[in-house]
């Protein structure tokens, strides 16, 4: 999970050097090596987090797929802090030659820039490659919570407006937003808890200090199917196979929560098209691949392919959601 930001991780980091899924089976591209061009040497591919977490995962998956396909090492390159700003920092400035990519998420990409205010890059600087993959959002209450369904929910917090307890993985995090969507859809507050992670939000809805959570399904699936917590709804286009009896927000009539983490590949704006071409071919062969598939879902991505043109409209939409929230002043940097 990437970490809170703050103003002055902003500014380290300033000093630093409509949703339209495709998922019909692709044919998978020949392998190519390096003497058919593009890559000629190895690929730098920053992860703009630590180690472990689901993003770096992820990336390791894709990279090592990528490699097997392009002829070429594809290496992981771990650059944390302020919220994925420093690595995505590296990437926009690097030479637009195709050999520095990211693979980042939700924050480093249109959402922690906004919440720096006067930051180092935005999304103008950076090339839309290819979507890898989605991440369905979950809002989860105790096991042993009154609220059986999300409209329980709903009719409990309007009935006490202002005392439902409600927490999130970390400030302008996907979950943060999602409460925000909720908060104003329903117009009434919330007593809304950011913390480091999304563990110890977890652990605090366990003990009860919480009513909710609003995070990643990965970080509460076990925890929903072991029977400590129940889900009320999934923050995602269509029910997931995990938890086939939950229902989406928008069959909750909620259609409003919409934004669900993603990871994707991301370059330096000027990087060639022709370049593009061969990573986005790459990724589609990638994505058409069961057993690689199997591998994303087991850490709990859905892998999702998306045409170039479509995949910059839902960078631009998620961009716009949180642009709103900032102007509203409903999302401030923490």
């Amino acid at each position: 999970m990437p970490p809170r930001i703050t103003r002055r991780a902003a500014l380290a980091a300033t000093l630093a050097t409509p949703l339209a899924l495709s998922l019909a089976p692709l044919q998978p591209a020949r392998a190519q090596s390096a003497k058919d061009g593009y890559p000629a040497r190895p690929v730098k591919v920053v992860v703009p987090f630590v180690p472990g977490g689901n993003a770096d995962s992820t990336a390791r998956i894709f990279a090592e797929a990528y490699a097997q396909r392009l002829g070429q090492p594809f290496v992981i390159d771990n650059r944390g802090g302020a919220s994925g700003m420093i690595g995505a920092l590296q990437v926009v400035r690097s030479e637009p030659d195709g050999y520095t990519l990211l693979m980042g998420t939700t924050a480093p990409i249109v959402s922690s820039w906004q919440l720096a205010g006067k930051a180092a890059y935005g999304l103008k600087d950076m090339k839309a490659v290819a979507l890898l993959t989605l991440v369905p959002g979950v809002l989860v209450v105790n096991a042993e919570s009154s609220f059986k369904t999300y409209q329980d929910f709903v009719a409990h917090a309007r009935a006490h407006p202002g005392e439902v307890r409600i927490g999130h993985p970390g400030n302008g995090t996907a979950g943060h937003v999602n409460i925000l969507q909720i908060q104003k859809a329903l117009g009434t507050p919330f007593v809304i808890a950011g913390y480091k992670g999304a563990g110890p939000a977890v652990q605090d809805l366990l003990g009860r200090q919480l009513d909710a959570v609003a995070t990643d399904l990965p970080s509460a699936l076990q925890l929903v199917k072991g029977g400590k917590l129940r889900a009320l709804g999934v923050v995602f286009p269509q029910r997931v196979p995990s938890l086939p009896d939950v229902p989406t927000m928008a069959e909750a009539r909620q259609p409003e929560v919409d934004i669900a983490p993603f990871t994707a590949v991301m370059a330096p704006r000027n990087v060639p098209q022709a370049i593009v071409d061969r990573i986005v071919a790459t990724n589609d062969a990638v994505l058409a691949d069961a057993a690689t598939r199997k591998r994303v879902e087991d850490i709990g991505g859905v892998p999702t392919r998306m045409a170039t043109a479509d995949f910059e409209q839902f960078l631009a939409r998620h961009a716009a959601t949180y642009a709103a929230l900032i102007h509203s002043g409903l999302l401030t940097a923490d």
